[in-house]
């Protein structure tokens, strides 16, 4: 999550840990992800295996919704680790995941009808992932093709409403019980104890069912009955019988052995705010013209293995086709491996942001802003003028570059660089408006492009990455600048 809304260079991202001691985000991501390749290998060596980290095509599974610095950040991340660039592809973790469930044999999954995942892949049908993890909710619409690949129909979106938003929900009920002295003394001294109180609820969650008959049961750490005890002698923490949460609303609970028990409704009301906006999101997708031929629901990730979600997309979406494969929550893992093996199921994709350059014009008082005027050579001109490459939600064709546009190499660049921006919004008139980004230098200092020669700009949308060919056809020279690297 802490790459989830990152947009400018990932050199200074800073990471905390429980006791707010920060380290480097980029050792890390690089240190975590040595561990697993490094893991990979010593399990091969003990079956056996001659398989060599130079035999290994790499895939490492991001959300959708992360922005293009984020991903490249999780490229240098792998670099940093050992994993050679040409043997890694990033992989968007809803289309890994809408991949796996095509080649779902119909007994592997667990609520659908048979015949649903052919209707779902059948040529012209449409279906939006629902990618429930830890952090995120991760969503992506396809149509797919006649030929059986892909095209995605509504840009990836989503937001941070994943599991974890219900395990803080559960741990702000447990502050209310315990009360603010506790949490403080817990928070200062001993902050593991809360780890542990969000594990135990990540795993007794999955047990929440709706409008159940039966207590909802989750352990409590002892290390937390005895913090209150520590802080309120001679008072026991299983003695309570009610907490007051919100405005003063009461909720019943009792204790048994290690475990909490409450009713099954207060144990629902922890997943009622992140359902209301997962729902909420979903039907505004469906309400927008490219969502209206929308039939089917793919489900997927830990989350999805929740019965609480399940039902409430179910209820949400009456009308819809919903499919939930077994695996769930390594859908994606098993995706990814698919995807290694043919990254070209996806065609079409919708671009993010409109992507554009900084450039400079002769001012005009009609069209642009006074504070951006400035005089060179006797000439009024206009600077933090936005030049659209690719505009925000255009259809791209994976692989393949998109029109040229041709840019003077002015003097008054700095080493020639040319400054590269994203933008959420459709028209953006300046690079430094709200909703814009710096994301980097597409040219590298000593280039050797000409000065005040035309250069051509095209812009490439690969399996997942973006990479940028500048051309000077006097000098003939030729650069590729790679996004966000």
């Amino acid at each position: 999550m802490t790459l989830y809304d990152k947009q400018s260079s990932g050199y200074d991202w800073f990471i905390e840990d429980e006791s707010c001691k920060r380290l480097s985000a980029l050792i890390v991501f690089s240190e975590s992800l040595k561990y697993l390749s490094q893991s990979l290998l010593e399990e091969a060596k003990k079956q056996q295996t001659d398989l060599g980290i130079d035999d290994i095509k790499w895939i490492i599974t991001v959300p959708a919704i992360w922005s293009d610095t984020a991903k490249a950040f999780m490229r240098t991340a792998a670099v940093e680790a050992g994993i050679e660039s040409d043997k890694l592809t990033i992989a968007l973790e809803p289309e890994a995941a809408a991949i796996y469930v095509k080649h779902l044999p119909v007994d592997r999954r667990s609520k659908g009808k048979a015949g649903d995942v052919f209707k779902t892949f059948s040529p012209g049908s449409e279906y939006i992932v629902v990618d429930a993890g830890g952090g995120t909710i991760d969503i992506t619409a396809h149509e797919v093709l006649r030929n059986g690949t892909m095209r995605e129909i509504i840009k990836a979106n989503g937001g941070d409403w994943g599991g974890t938003s219900v395990d803080r929900k559960y741990l702000d009920f447990i502050k209310c019980l315990i009360g603010n002295d506790v949490v403080q003394s817990i928070q200062t001294n001993t902050p593991h104890i809360f780890f542990e109180v969000c594990r135990d609820f990540e795993n007794a969650k999955r047990t929440i069912k709706p409008k159940s008959d039966l207590k909802f049961n989750v352990r409590i750490p002892t290390e937390l009955g005895e913090a209150y005890s520590k802080m309120f002698p001679g008072k026991d923490l299983k003695s309570k019988d009610v907490i007051s949460i919100n405005h003063n609303q009461q909720i019943r609970i009792s204790f048994l052995g290690d475990k909490l028990r409450l009713a099954p409704k207060d144990a629902e009301e922890f997943f009622r705010e992140t359902l209301n906006k997962i729902t909420i999101h979903l039907k505004g997708l469906l309400r927008q013209k490219s969502g209206k031929g929308i039939a089917t629901i793919i489900l997927v990730g830990g989350f999805a293995e929740s019965p609480v979600l399940i039902q409430g997309i179910k209820s949400a979406f009456p009308e819809m086709r919903i499919i939930i494969p077994l695996e769930a929550a390594s859908s994606v893992l098993r995706g990814a491996v698919i995807f290694g093996h043919d990254p070209s199921l996806i065609k079409y994709r919708r671009s993010k942001y409109t992507y554009g350059i900084h450039i400079f014009k002769p001012f005009d008082p009609t069209k642009h802003d006074e504070k951006y005027k400035y005089e060179k050579n006797g000439e009024m001109r206009c600077s933090k003028v936005f030049s659209e490459l690719v505009k925000i939600d255009e259809q791209i064709t994976v692989g393949e570059y998109q029109q040229k546009k041709k840019y003077m190499i002015e003097e008054h660049f700095e080493d020639g660089n040319i400054e590269l921006y994203t933008s959420t919004s459709e028209n953006p008139k300046y690079v430094n408006e709200k909703g814009c980004t710096f994301v980097g230098n597409i040219l590298t200092p000593g280039h050797n492009f000409s000065i005040n020669e035309d250069i051509e700009l095209m812009m490439c949308f690969g399996e997942t990455e973006i990479k940028i060919n500048a051309h000077q056809p006097k000098s003939g020279k030729t650069m590729v600048y790679y996004l966000g690297h």
